[in-house]
């Protein structure tokens, strides 16, 4: 089903092996491995290269390195967190190859912080049993980004907005893209999604521009299966006034920040022993609920931080210059904060080498649910998952190529029906997001998932542009499956069923009919 208008479209003249869809980290991991091994490969991204999530990345990547930690652990924290839906299988995958992983990062440049005799230094955060996270100051995700970029050696074209796949026969071909107005259709054996998440679609957020789930909605659009799109991961600690929204990093908390109510009250061991370092999930709920009880603003304080003798401006510069930015001295002063959406948990459904139902299509990163995290991430699992499931991609791929040969004399431009509009409405995407927020955002309940699910289905079939009925596409995705779920499990909470139900421990799924049946 394709959303793009009829428009000419001309064959991209170069042809390659692979094509991979953003410029991330798991994108760039895996063309990066895809390169190493001769292929042709070219990544499309949507900005520029670095604009990404990736880069946004503050707190570190969690590996099980420190002489007190083993991957075993790691593994336990994992199933944890995840609420009861972590796929034991990928979570095992996860931890152990994930030291390999982290390795090739620093042989591929990446650096991270050391003590004076070279060693890593590990820090802390929400739901770990010990410190295994690495980081660079207060931007890793930026190094990581910085030193896949140096590594990687095949093609990027920048500022090329992909707008349909080409599929035939449960067969995908390659993708169409947009660029300087112009539309380019580009053939390969094998192209990955590697497009970031959905956190984007939402009013408050923390994600760039860019992170719209553009490449999820598309994959279902194509008959990709789409897997747990219920659970979306709302991070507790943002600041978020006027037009400014940042995170504030989970590591914040690790090196010893507290979490007060507007009576300067630190509240959160009313909510969990592990108090601000609960998981993500219970520290959100907590902060919405205090908020209602006290009627005032929660905040997060550094300051016992420089009490343990941390110099906050050296550990945490980002954060530090940001918050100055606004007029608050993280040393000095309570900065308010609110949960807002970071991470997508739902994505493609994949195995454990990124292959999707659709022949020569595969997912990596955000855009894609291998089940590792569940119904709740684990704290700085996702920059692991990039690097270990780009890997296993990349791995995957380069197999399936020796099997997809194309004949580029025969393959089809684009064959799916157009979706039509039945009304002249027009939305806007701050229409999409203020809906999703209010209606499928911390709290949800029947009713609002109601008015959300109708509100969706118009925006498809409405005159609005190709980017509010692809959005439109997930967040009716999003709200059915959050009206599916009668229980509150990790990232979805249900006001009208807010307990865990035994019944319902099993990975929804939604699917391209599941689409056709409700628009």
């Amino acid at each position: 089903m394709k959303l793009l208008k009829d428009v000419e479209i001309k064959e991209f003249p170069k042809r390659y092996d692979a094509v991979v869809i953003g410029s991330g980290a798991a994108g760039l991991f895996c063309a990066s491995k895809l390169s190493q091994v001769g292929l042709n490969v070219c990544i499309l991204t949507k900005e520029a290269a670095d604009t990404c999530s990736t880069k946004l990345a503050q707190g570190g990547i969690a590996v099980a390195l420190p002489p007190d930690d083993s991957p075993l652990l790691h593994y336990e924290d994992t199933l944890k967190a995840g609420a009861g839906l972590v796929d034991r299988r990928t979570a095992l995958i996860l931890v152990e190859e994930g030291v390999k992983r982290v390795i090739d990062l620093i042989r591929m440049g990446a650096t991270f912080e050391t003590d004076e005799r070279g060693l890593l230094k590990f820090t802390k955060e929400a739901a770990h049993s010990v410190s295994r996270i690495v980081y660079y100051k207060d931007k890793t995700g930026e190094e990581v980004e910085r030193a896949l970029l140096d590594s990687y050696r095949g093609d990027i074209i920048e500022h090329a907005n992909v707008k349909e796949l080409i599929v035939k026969d449960n067969r995908c071909y390659g993708v169409i893209f947009e660029k300087n107005g112009k539309y380019y259709a580009i053939h390969a054996p094998v192209t990955a999604i590697a497009t970031g998440g959905a956190a984007g679609l939402y009013e408050k957020n923390t994600n760039p521009a860019t992170s719209t789930g553009d490449g999820i909605a598309m994959a279902l659009r194509y008959g990709a299966v789409l897997r747990d799109l219920e659970f979306v991961q709302f991070h507790p600690t943002a600041f978020c006034e006027d037009d400014t929204c940042f995170l504030i990093s989970e590591s914040v908390r690790g090196e010893g920040a507290i979490i007060v109510d507007s009576y300067g009250r630190r509240f959160m061991g009313d909510y969990h022993p592990l108090w601000e370092l609960a998981p993500r999930d219970v520290v959100t709920r907590a902060i919405e609920n205090q908020k209602k009880i006290t009627g005032g603003k929660v905040f997060l304080d550094f300051r016992p931080i420089k009490e343990k003798g941390i110099n906050i401006k050296e550990r945490f510069p980002t954060i530090t210059e940001k918050l100055k930015e606004v007029g608050y001295d993280p040393e000095k002063d309570l900065i308010p904060i609110t949960p807002v959406a970071h991470y997508y948990i739902g994505g493609i459904n994949v195995d454990t080498f990124g292959r999707t139902n659709i022949t020569g299509l595969f997912a990596i990163g955000e855009a894609s649910c291998t089940g590792v995290h569940g119904a709740n991430r684990l704290a700085s699992n996702s920059l692991l998952e990039c690097i270990v499931f780009g890997e296993r991609t990349a791995y995957g791929m380069y197999r399936d190529l020796r099997f997809l040969s194309l004949d580029f004399e025969k393959i089809p431009f684009n064959v799916s029906p157009l979706v039509r509009k039945t009304t002249d409405e027009n939305f806007t995407m701050k229409d999409l997001k203020r809906v999703l927020w209010k209606y499928a955002g911390i709290i949800r309940d029947g009713g609002g998932l109601t008015k959300a699910i109708e509100l969706f289905r118009r925006m498809i079939r409405s005159n609005s542009s190709y980017e509010v009925k692809n959005g439109a596409v997930l967040a009716l995705g999003i709200a059915i499956s959050a009206m599916r779920r009668e229980e509150s499990r990790g990232g979805h909470y249900r006001s009208d069923f807010p307990y865990e139900r035994e019944e319902m421990r099993f990975h929804s799924t939604f699917t391209f009919q599941d689409l056709i049946n409700s628009i």
